[in-house]
């Protein structure tokens, strides 16, 4: 297994190897909950901006919202989108491939 996939597995607290699945609930839960904070805290952030008419999400997002102009920058709205996508389908692509070896078992 790569590198880069057994840091994300040991970061939800998962070691797979070829004849074991062993899954560490408290690092788990630990990811799940970091994971979760950071979301509400970023949520209310742009809760907070849309009440007062401001969002600015032009370094990664490439959208600006004010009380006046809605800005896109159609270039980096569609990195940022593809970007994310492919996080999420590489994601899957892992569960997928777990599910299978516990298939096969």
């Amino acid at each position: 297994m790569p590198k880069e996939k057994e840091e994300i597995f040991k970061k939800i607290g998962l070691d797979v190897s070829e004849d074991n699945i062993n899954l560490d609930l408290k690092k788990t839960k630990d990811f799940f909950n970091t994971l979760q904070d950071k979301l509400e805290e970023k949520a209310e952030t742009i809760e907070k901006s849309i009440s007062e008419g401001t969002v600015d999400l032009t370094k990664n997002v490439g959208i600006k919202v004010d009380d006046e102009h809605i800005n896109i920058d159609l270039t980096k709205a569609k990195s940022f989108i593809e970007e994310f996508g492919k996080k999420i389908e590489h994601f899957l692509g892992e569960i997928d491939h777990v599910a299978s070896k516990l298939d096969k078992k």
